[in-house]
Parts: structure tokens; sequence; C-alpha cells
């Protein structure tokens, strides 16, 4: 081609002002896209409009009287940078609209080898030709030649589809936010009008045979980022975002909105909301925005719809924001699916406790139908319980009335039915359509059913009008709740089973009181005149020789066995029975010590035992029953005495220690073995038992001492060992003098003085 155009004349001054204009602009716009606050758009426009003003910096140079070696580098300058903007405007494109294809590492290793062996092929070009050659011509600076060789039009090809490829994804994204895009595309396709300057230029002497896009770029440039920077920004957010968008101005009024917001709203249809403020035009969205709460819900006429609403500015554009609506529904639907479930466990784990704490049948199946029917939501709930062998319905929702036969009957166990089954193989069932179960019962409008066991005490059936309403996770919960119940219902059973077992033995062991102290009764009367006419005939023998004294002695000895023995049975029977507790008072221990040892003094001088006392007199106050408490006391002495060896001793201790008054009786006796001692106080207990046992005794009187004391508030240990003796030791509850008492130390200690030998 050739450039005869000469210097200072009006088409040179055209070309140079064009160019310098368009530099100017592009830097310009560099500047303002610095403050787009999104990076990838505002990275890509530095690129694209640096690179552009470099370009036609390029051709200031070329065109500038220089010599022909600066126009040759000017011109190779303005090829590479010129093939360098055609990527920087792909890298817009990409971020623009949201792709993000600049940032794939293939797309990036396309654009380094493509761009590096198109370079490498131009600076080369001095060598090899094969480019173009540039050649003085006539006339002035314009007067050269310029000869395009093949590999300039396949570059120049690949140029134009690269940019034809960015320009298809800035149409598509223009035409899928539905806004008032026109202006902005046309400033778009402004960049390719230098393409028609191209051939004019080519063709017609008038025009320049060169690259005009630097001049497209600075319009493009000048329109976007100055004159409809507004539309630029929003187009671009609403883009990216796929979403409704909304464009506000400064003041809150509508400037612009696209297809999907109308989807949303009909009624802005007709578009003549634009202009109009937020809340006169959709006032239900302002009122959220305006209370900042960032949930919109909406309905179509089905389900309801959920969107997110974001109000974000448009950076560099005057103030402007954009109010996008996210539909997050199924977000929300799983977070309000999610929330329902926890209400719901959280409402199982508060009916659980309360099951744990029933009473009665009736309360566990109040706990289930308030869960299930109103917590749960299901309309149809029946429990029914085992009876004589039969699921009967004892509880149900107040729904069935409205949506089931009026009747209900029993369902045997053994028999063929659904609930039959559930309740022998201990499975539940869900049945999402009852319609399209082969059965003959009549389950009204009822669709849905699941039952469930409760152990061996009956089932909980759910139900529902709608089909397959039964939820699978509520399923689960009715299940654990089930079995909690068959837990807490085998409780009350055993519960019950225990109160019965209790009363039988209450009846048991009154009626072997009653029976005890009856055959006491009986038995003492006539063992009292056996004895007294025992006495009487060894009264009247004495001076015989004859063997009746002996006799009458072994009646009288014999006879006053038995009675002790039928006293021992009926202390015992009358403290368990209660007749034999009375209120405690203030009572000497010292003296009940001292008046039983007197009373023991004579049968332990007989069996050459030492039978002592320490007390010193010093009176020992306790809260007990006087007559309790000399029972324990003669039960423990007469045990001393009999276990005792002759030669051997028996004491008899007084004092208090630990808040406690003590009384302590130890003795030198056989002793027993120490693991006999768990069981030495139960009833008709000896260490020896069984015909061949060596002591007398029915073993009762060690079991009416711990009665007794126990009764009254004490305790009683004792310590053994065999071979060494015994040492029992009562504690009972220690207390102040009487006011008014006598001198307890008239009470003469009988058994201060050893037995005789």
């Amino acid at each position: 081609m050739s450039l005869s155009v000469p210097s200072g004349g009006p088409v040179f001054w055209g070309y140079l002002l064009a160019f310098v204009a368009a530099s100017l602009a592009c830097l310009g716009a560099a500047w303002r896209a610095w403050s787009i606050p999104y990076a990838g758009t505002r990275h890509s426009l530095l690129a694209f409009f640096l690179t552009s003003a470099a370009w036609a910096g390029a051709y200031i140079g070329f065109l500038l009287p220089v010599s022909p070696l600066a126009k040759h580098v000017f011109y190779q300058i303005s090829l590479v940078v010129g093939f360098g903007t055609v990527w920087a405007w792909l890298w817009f494109c990409s971020a623009y609209t949201g792709r993000a294809i600049h940032r794939n590492a293939s797309a990036q290793w396309f654009a380094i080898v493509v761009y590096g062996g198109v370079t490498l092929l131009k600076v080369t070009n001095p060598f090899h030709h094969l480019y173009y050659t540039l050649e003085p011509g006539q006339g002035g600076v314009f007067d050269l030649v310029i000869r395009h060789g093949l590999f300039y039009w396949v570059v120049m090809g690949v140029a134009y589809a690269l940019a034809t490829a960015g320009y298809l994804m800035l149409f598509e994204m223009f035409w899928k936010t539905e806004t008032r895009t026109g202006p902005l595309a046309a400033l778009t396709a402004l960049t390719a009008f230098p393409a028609v300057l191209n051939i004019t230029g080519h063709v017609n002497p008038t025009l320049q045979d060169i690259t005009h896009e630097p001049l497209g770029v600075a319009v493009f440039a000048i329109g976007v980022l100055f004159v409809y920077s507004y539309q630029f920004q929003a187009v671009r957010l609403a883009g990216s975002l796929s979403a409704p968008t909304i464009m506000l101005s400064a003041d809150g009024r509508i400037k612009d909105y696209g297809r999907r917001i109308i989807d949303l709203f009909p009624k802005l249809e007709d578009r003549s909301a634009i202009g109009k403020p937020l809340g006169a035009a959709l006032p239900e969205l302002a009122q959220k925005l305006e209370e900042d709460r960032s949930l919109l819900e909406t309905t179509d006429g089905s389900a309801p719809r959920y969107y997110r609403i974001v109000e974000t500015s448009l950076g560099a554009t005057g103030g402007s924001d954009v109010v996008v609506l996210s539909d997050v529904t199924e977000r929300e639907r799983r977070e309000r699916a999610l929330r329902d479930r926890q209400e719901k466990v959280e409402a199982l784990y508060a009916a659980i406790s309360r099951l744990l704490r029933a009473e009665n049948r009736t309360e566990v199946g109040d706990v289930m139908l308030r869960l299930v029917n109103e917590v749960f939501g299901y309309p149809l709930v029946s429990i029914r319980f085992v009876e004589d062998g039969r699921l009967v319905p004892v509880q149900g929702s107040p729904q069935i009335a409205e949506h089931m036969p009026p009747q209900r009957p029993p369902v045997d166990i053994e028999g063929e039915s659904l609930l039959a089954d559930v309740y022998r193989n201990e499975e539940p069932f869900v049945i999402d359509d009852l319609h399209a179960v082969d059965t003959q019962l009549d389950y009204g409008a009822a669709r849905a059913a699941a039952c469930f066991p409760m152990g061996t005490h009956g089932t909980i059936a759910v139900g529902d009008v709608e089909r397959g309403a039964i939820d699978s996770f509520d399923g689960g919960l009715i299940e654990v709740l089930a079995a909690h119940a068959a837990v807490v219902l085998d409780r009350l059973d055993q519960e019950e089973a225990l109160r019965t077992a209790k009363q039988e033995a209450e009846e048991a062991s009154q009626m072997k009181s009653a029976l005890l102290a009856n055959t006491s009764h009986e038995f003492r009367t006539p063992l009292t005149s056996i004895i007294g006419f025992a006495e009487e005939i060894a009264t009247m023998a004495e001076d015989d020789d004859a063997p009746i004294g002996r006799f009458a002695d072994h009646i009288e000895n014999s006879g006053r066995r038995l009675l002790g023995t039928l006293d021992a049975i009926l202390n015992l029977s009358r403290l368990q029975g209660g007749t034999l507790r009375r209120p405690s008072e203030p009572t000497d221990m010292t003296t009940v010590a001292e008046e039983a040892a007197d009373q023991f003094y004579p049968e332990a001088v007989e069996a050459d035992i030492a039978l002592r006392t320490e007390a010193n007199g010093t009176p020992v106050w306790t809260r007990a029953d006087p007559e309790g408490l000399r029972i324990a006391l003669q039960n423990l002495i007469s045990n001393a005495v009999k276990y005792t060896e002759p030669g051997g001793d028996v004491w008899i201790r007084v004092r208090t220690g630990d808040e406690a008054a003590v009384l302590e009786v130890e003795d030198t006796g056989v002793g027993m073995d120490p693991a006999q001692t768990e069981t030495l106080f139960e009833p008709f207990r000896q260490e020896s038992e069984g015909m061949g046992r060596e002591y007398e005794g029915t073993g009762l009187g060690l079991a009416v001492t711990k009665e007794a004391v126990e009764q009254m508030g004490g305790a009683i240990e004792v310590e053994t060992e065999k071979g060494a003796g015994s040492r029992f030791t009562v504690r009972l509850p220690e207390a102040e003098a009487p006011e008014k008492v006598g001198d307890p130390s008239a009470s003469a200690s009988l058994g201060n003085a050893d037995t005789p030998s």
C-alpha cells in the first residue's frame, strides 16, 4: 500500500490529532477505571486502555517527521502492542461477563504461546520479510510503501476472530441481563467500527491504509467510563449475578430493572415504575430494606419462595445502588427443615423426660398423643394397649372423629391385621397410600399411615389425610418415643407387681405378728399356772426325801425357759407390729444398767461368773423408751451370762462419747467366728443351729434387741473372736438431764464386787 499524505496537510493533522486524542482518552479512561470495585474488570480495563494508549502513541510516532528507521521501529511497536490489545480485550470480556476464562490455566498458556509466536514473527520481520516490507516512496513523510505479506493477513484474521469471541461474550450478557443495554451495546459495537475504516482506507485513497482500532477504543473508553458509567457497572453486576436486580439512584428512585424482576413482580411489566421511589413501586421490598431484614418471601400460587436481599454500591458511579434478590429458596427450605427437626428433637427429649415421670398408662398415652399430634402435626393418632389378648384403643387425637369411621374395634393380637403384625413382629410399618392396600377395613379420609410397637404393651398409629405425608425423620423420632414408652410401661408394671408383693408381705407379716401374739398369750396363761403349782409342790416337798421336789424344780425351770421364749416372741411381735413403741423420754442409762445387773446377779453367782458394772454411779442421760432399753439390756446380759464359762467375767459399762450415750456389755465367753456377725441379728439365728447345737435358745434375743435399739434411734454393733469373748456396743441419742431428778448416786452398784467363788 502507499501512504502519500503531505506533512502539514489537513489529512495529516486530522490523523495526528485523532491519535493524540485517542491516546489521551485511553489514558484518562485508565485513570477512571482504577476506581472500579471489581478487581477482574478493573485490571483488565487498565491493561486494555494502556495498551490502546500505547498503540495510538506508536502511530503518533509513525506520523511524526522522523527518519525511515524510526518510522520502521514505531510501526513494529504498533504491530506488537496492537496484537497485545486483542488479548487485553479478551481479558476484559471474560472478567466483565463473569466467565473467568482468563483464570483458566489452559487459556493462559494458549494466549502466551500465540502472542509469543506472533510477536517473534513480527520482530524478526527485518530478516525474513514474510510479514511486511516498508520502503521509501515519493513525497513527504507519508511517502512510504508498505507491502503486507501472507502472515500479516493470517494474523489479522486471528486477531479479528479473537476480538469477535469477546464481542459474543458481551452481547450474550447484554441479552441475559435484559436491562436497558442499548447505549452500552452501541458503544461496544463502536470498537469494531474501525474495521470499516480499515477496509475503506484499503480501497479508497481518501483514508489512509492503516489500523484505526485505537480510535474505536477511545470512543468506547469515553462512553463506558464517563457517559454511561452507571449502566456499565449495573450491567456488569447484573450479568455476573444472574439474579433479579433493581438499579436505584442515590435518592432511592428506580432507574432500571431486568426481566427477572418482572417475573418476580408482574406489576412492573409496563416499566412505569422507572423514576418512582422504591417505596411507591414495591413497598414490601422497601420496607424490608428500611428494617434491615434481608429475607423476602414471595408466593406464586403454590409453595413460597425466598430471596436474600443484597444492596450494594456501584462504586464509581455517583452513589447509585443495585438491589439484588438472590434466590435462596432451597437453602432456606433446608434451614427451615433443619430448624424444624431440631425443634422436634428437643420436643422429643422433653416428652421423654415427662414419660419417665409418668405414674400410670394414661399419663404415658397423654405425653405421646400431645407430642405426635400437636408438635409433630399429625392429625390422626391412635394409642392402643393390650388387654385380654386384644389391642384396645384407649386414646386418640380429636381429629380422628372428623376423618375416620366412628367405630374402632379392638384387634386380636393373634389375628390377621397390620396392627397385630406390628405388635407380634415388634417392627414398625409405614404406608404411603392406604387406598393401595388390599384390605377390607375402612380407613375413612386417611391416606398415609404408620404404626409403631410399644414393646409388649401396645401400639401407636399415626396417620394423615395426604398421601405420603409420614416423614421418615418423624417416623424415627416416633419409634424412639415408642421404645421409651415401652420402658416406662415395663417400669410401671414392675412397680405395680412390687406394690402388690409388698402389700401381700405386709398382710402376711401382720398375720404372723397376730399369730405370735395370740399364741404367746394362749401359752402364757397355762404356763403361769404350771410354774405356780410347781413352786407350791416344791415348797410342800422340802422336808420330804421323795424325788417329787426335784421333779417340781425341773417343771419350774422348764416352764420358766418356755415362758422366756414366749416373752421373746411376744416382744419381737410387739416391736414389729408397733404396739411396744412408746414415746422416747430422758432416761438415765446408768440406773437402767444397775437395775438389770441386780436382776441377773443371782444367776451369775450361781454360774460362778463375775458380773460387774462400770458407771461409778454417774448418770448418763439418753432419749429412749425405758421399757425398750430395759428389754435390750436384759437380752444382752442374758446372752453374756449364758455363753460365759464358769470363772469368766461379764462387764456392763455406761459412758458418753461422740454426742451419744454408750452402753457396752462385754464377756469372756466362747465368742464366735466374726464372719457370723452379718446374720447374728436376724430372728431365729445362732452360731450353732440344729439338733446338735451346744446352747439352748430361740435366737430371738438379739433380733429383739436390734429392733428395740433402732426404734429408739440408736445402733448396735458387735466385736467378737472365737474363744475370746464378745463385746456388744449400743449407741443411743444423748439427752440433757431433766430439771428435777433424784440423786442417782443412791442406786447401789451391786455388781461392783467380784462374784464369790
